[in-house]
């Protein structure tokens, strides 16, 4: 007897779960509206709005440019372009990993008072990430200019990267946005590890720096990440083990995160 009412209790939990997905990622005109929103509520009162952040990531790469590439003795034409990808790759990074903590907890309000699914909330955060990116990116002309790097069309291959980011990022968001729903003291913790990681990331130095140890850099999934994205712009395309490490690591978080969702759906306007 058990047997037969756990299964079709299984069964209804991961359907109602899969229709959750499919809503939410299809409802473009929703959690597109409430991205650009989120964006103009944050920087309302500012004058030069979210390229203040711009301007901020434009700033760090012209302080620590040739500050650390004088300490590693490294060519500024060859350190500069590296470490200002690698800090606008990681604006992108960073954000979509806090925002996703705060993915469901931030819209307490909302996931009360309106029916919308779970993951429309997800995508919202993608979304605004993925804006705040394409005018981040903007940081990087200056350094063209005073460097005088030509466009090259292997820099188009950064964006098949930029969507595996989101694609690995929507997974990563559900498990971080359950955890840190349940778990409040999850958020301050996930930010603390993220300030780590950004030292323990190949980009205020390069893995080259670790001499015969540089294939330790392949073991950090977010520098596999930075990599696909970073990789076509400034040193050619990127080897297959970064690409091959990417996609296992985003097969991963979708093993963890699908089956995490089907049985905490339900119980996240609760913990909220």
């Amino acid at each position: 007897m058990r047997a037969n009412v756990s299964s079709p209790r299984g069964d209804s939990r991961a359907a109602k779960a899969a229709r959750d997905i499919i809503d939410g990622v299809t409802n473009y005109p929703v959690w597109g509206t409430l991205a650009w929103q989120d964006i103009r509520q944050r920087y309302r009162r500012s004058v030069l709005g979210p390229f203040w952040i711009t301007l901020t990531m434009l700033v760090t790469i012209a302080g620590m440019g040739p500050l650390y590439g004088a300490l590693l003795k490294i060519d500024l034409h060859a350190f500069v372009p590296h470490l200002a990808l690698g800090i606008i790759t990681w604006g992108l990074i960073s954000g979509l990993i806090i925002d996703g903590c705060a993915c469901f907890s931030a819209v307490e309000t909302i996931v009360r008072s309106v029916r919308l699914p779970l993951t429309l909330h997800v995508m919202r955060s993608l979304w605004r990430n993925i804006v705040m990116f394409g005018h981040n990116i903007l940081a990087y002309l200056p350094v063209m200019i005073l460097l005088r790097i030509p466009p090259h069309w292997s820099w188009l291959l950064a964006i098949p990267g930029v969507l595996l980011v989101m694609i690995a990022a929507f997974p990563a968001s559900i498990i971080l946005g359950v955890f840190c729903t349940r778990f409040r003291d999850m958020q301050p913790i996930v930010g603390s590890i993220v300030q780590l990681a950004f030292f323990l990331t190949p980009i205020i130095w390069t893995p080259e720096a670790l001499g015969s140890r540089a294939y330790l850099a392949n073991y950090n999934p977010l520098y596999l990440f930075m990599e696909i994205v970073r990789g076509p712009i400034y040193g050619g395309i990127p080897s297959a083990e970064i690409y091959l490490g990417a996609i296992g690591v985003t097969v991963v978080l979708y093993l963890i995160a699908v089956p995490l969702f089907a049985r905490f759906r339900a119980r996240i306007a609760f913990w909220i």
